[in-house]
């Protein structure tokens, strides 16, 4: 059966990898900053956990959006 577009592998464009390059700066330094003012806790795990679960979805709306990224869907068998 094929993989559909969105289980597929996007490699990302130029433009994609720079904007790729700016969220992951942006997450990272909001990690780095709760780690700073937070207390070790549950809600910190959570909140870092949340931060990882949205840097994925905001490059994967770069990515998947991208007119100049092609999804590498192998052919049919």
């Amino acid at each position: 059966m094929p993989i559909d577009k969105p289980y597929a592998y996007h490699s990302p464009s130029p433009n994609a990898k720079n904007a790729i390059y700016r969220l992951r700066e942006h997450f990272s330094e909001g990690e780095r900053l709760m780690k700073e003012v937070c207390p070790q806790s549950r809600q910190l795990s959570v909140a870092i956990t949340n931060n990882e679960q949205t840097a994925m979805w905001a490059i994967k709306a770069v990515v998947f959006n991208d007119p100049d990224s092609v999804p590498e869907i192998p052919p049919s068998e």
